[in-house]
């Protein structure tokens, strides 16, 4: 009864086979996620990085934030205020008084007022925003900048103070806006960024002061407002990082128009003497940010969203604070894991199969994994989980995979093929795994060797032989054969094989003419020296072989096996018999045709095949190829 092989020992003999090559893939995979992550600290694959986060922004959607709304200057109220610049100061006036008529719970100002209009406009600006006060602080968010060198606006200390945020958001090398600071490097110190300035405002707050209050924490955390899922807001919520110069992640909730866009002229008309507000309103309760949007105004930005006026990038920043929807950084030390996570298994697929073919589904299994855990991460925890570092060390392992296969190749086919036909097998990368084809065997062996060895010295015989054996290889290589073994002082070589060639049968012929006019060189040197002379014989077969590479996934060689190729190892000694040189079969003669001038030798029987071989001997080759090839009585 036979044994059933038992699961662990396939196993075992699985790793046994392939151990090298697996433990040389997982080294250099580590070796790599450590350079790659190295690389990533020090902001050699940021653009890649930000990217890919890009992406995940995308994945999640479009959202509608409730918490935050924008009063836009856009076209048609642009228009309506005759495409004047500065905005006129009583249109800004009105809309504030309308927000607070409304009960907005916070104004952002989102346009620059460093220049001076007209003396009663300032002061209908200056005079909205004093009214619209609390605990003595204006609800009202002025960007931070010079003021006007006269007029009302002139002295921002005039009246209830004006606090003041930062619109600065810097711009990333690729002209893309991902980022921005929540407190703002100034050369008067830090200034609070416009959303956080907005916020702090909302709960009544001074941002200044909360600034401040950051400043003497060695964490930086102070408490800003949170907004509630009932619609209200939470005027101590979680406690957030205020560090001078720390860059956020915007986490983005769309395209443009995703923050709820209200014209500003519908605005405006709410702070009409006498007009009706009603009590439930976009506005009540929210903080509100009043920008422009028209297309002369030149406030746009790229972001991973697309193309976004400025005051929405502030609304984005604000919904984000709002919500605490932070994207924090997982860290190296858990991209890192990751990496070296997909190294393991990656290299699993790449000593299972063919270096591209298991590159491709070490990156399909790394997009289906990572993408989907990294979008989870970002928008379910808050955190970017970098998907791209694990498919950049996958594109690294592939390639140490496709050189280490290179070099395999190489060690298995460079002794025996030339190399113009290496560099081609190396380039077309054909399957040497085995296959049935039609090719032409050619088989050498040396007259009476064993008899002439025994009689000379061995250094003698060692020269013959190192001046026989690359004689005899470079005509098999110029003719692109490809030289399968050596027995003894025998060669058995093949020609269509690993690559293709419709000419096989032609080429062996030229290669068996060019290795008895390579030997009759030779036997002139040695003639000349006073050493003894070789004799040849060689024969040429067509036939059906098996191809490929034979033995362990450790020790494999490409080799040829066959009835063609016991049968031309049969012909070749017949030459002895005969008398010849060198001797086909009908088959080799009847693909080459005009190409060669033969005598027929006969129908002889050989031992191991049932049927005869139809012999014959070169005789010469017809350098043009004409007649019929027939053979001579």
């Amino acid at each position: 009864m036979g044994e059933s092989v038992s699961e662990p020992g396939v196993a075992r003999g699985w790793w046994r086979t392939r151990r090298r090559r697996l433990l040389g893939l997982w080294g250099a995979g580590i070796l790599a996620s450590v350079v790659v992550t190295g690389a990533s600290s020090i902001g050699y694959l940021e653009r890649l990085q930000a990217s890919a986060l890009d992406l995940l922004v995308l994945l999640g959607g479009q959202r509608f934030p409730a918490d935050v709304v924008v009063v836009a200057i856009d076209d048609t109220t642009f228009a309506t205020l005759e495409e004047r610049q500065p905005i006129p100061r009583q249109h800004l006036a009105r809309v504030i008084r309308g927000l607070q008529r409304s009960g907005a719970a916070a104004v952002g100002l989102d346009i620059n007022l460093g220049a001076a209009t007209t003396p009663a406009d300032d002061l209908a600006l200056r005079l909205a925003m004093a009214e619209f006060s609390k605990d003595g602080l204006s609800q009202v968010i002025a960007l931070d900048g010079p003021p006007p060198a006269s007029g009302p606006l002139a002295n921002p200390d005039a009246g209830p103070p004006i606090a003041r945020g930062s619109d600065r958001v810097p711009v990333d090398p690729d002209g893309v806006i991902r980022r921005a600071a929540l407190a703002v490097p100034g050369s008067r110190g830090p200034l609070p960024a416009l959303a956080v300035a907005v916020l702090a405002r909302a709960a009544g707050q001074d941002p200044r002061a909360l600034l401040e209050r950051a400043g003497r924490r060695p964490d930086g955390l102070v408490a800003l407002p949170a907004w509630k899922p009932d619609g209200s807001w939470e005027p101590e919520g979680a406690a957030v990082p205020l560090r001078p110069g720390e860059l956020w992640r915007i986490n983005f909730v769309g395209p443009e128009k995703s923050v709820l866009n209200v014209p500003s002229r519908a605005v405006a008309a709410l702070g009409e003497p006498g007009a009706s507000v009603a009590p439930d309103n976009p506005f009540r309760g929210r903080i509100v940010l009043v920008g422009a949007t028209f297309s002369d105004s030149r406030d746009f930005f790229q972001t991973p969203v697309g193309r976004l006026p400025g005051v929405e990038v502030h609304a984005n920043l604000v919904h984000m604070l709002a919500l605490r929807r932070m994207i924090r950084p997982a860290g190296w030390l858990t991209g890192l894991a990751l990496q070296v996570g997909i190294v393991v298994v990656a290299g699993l697929l790449l000593v299972a199969l063919r270096p591209l073919l298991g590159t491709l589904a070490a990156l399909l299994l790394t997009l289906l994994v990572g993408v989907p855990g990294s979008y989870y991460a970002f928008h379910g925890g808050g955190y970017a989980v970098d998907f791209i570092l694990p498919v950049v060390v996958t594109c690294l392992l592939g390639v140490v995979a496709h050189v280490q296969a290179r070099r395999r190749l190489r060690e298995s086919l460079g002794r025996y093929v030339g190399r113009d036909v290496l560099a081609q097998i190396l380039a077309e990368n054909p399957g040497l795994s085995g296959e049935r084809r039609e090719v032409s065997i050619l088989v050498s062996d040396i007259r009476g060797f064993t008899t002439l060895s025994e009689k000379l010295p061995a250094e003698v015989v060692a020269a013959h032989l190192n001046d026989y054996f690359p004689a005899m290889v470079g005509a098999i290589f110029d003719q692109r054969g490809t030289v399968d073994d050596f027995i003894g002082d025998g060669i058995l070589a093949v020609f269509g094989a690993p690559l293709p060639d419709a000419d096989h049968a032609g080429r062996a012929i030229r290669a068996a003419a060019a290795m008895q006019a390579a030997l009759t060189r030779l036997n002139a040197g040695w003639e000349a020296r006073g050493l003894p002379v070789l004799r040849m014989g060689v024969a040429v077969h067509t036939g059906p072989v098996f191809v490929g590479n034979v033995g362990s996934a450790e020790r494999a060689k490409y080799t040829v096996i066959g009835d063609a190729v016991n049968a031309t190892a049969r012909l070749e000694g017949l030459n002895k018999d005969l008398g010849t040189t060198i001797l086909l079969t009908e088959e080799v003669r009847a693909a080459v045709g005009g190409l060669v001038e033969t005598r027929f030798r006969g129908d002889i029987a050989v031992k191991g095949r049932a049927e005869p071989l139809r012999v014959h001997e070169l005789v010469k080759l017809r350098p043009d190829g004409a007649g019929d090839g027939g053979g001579r009585g």
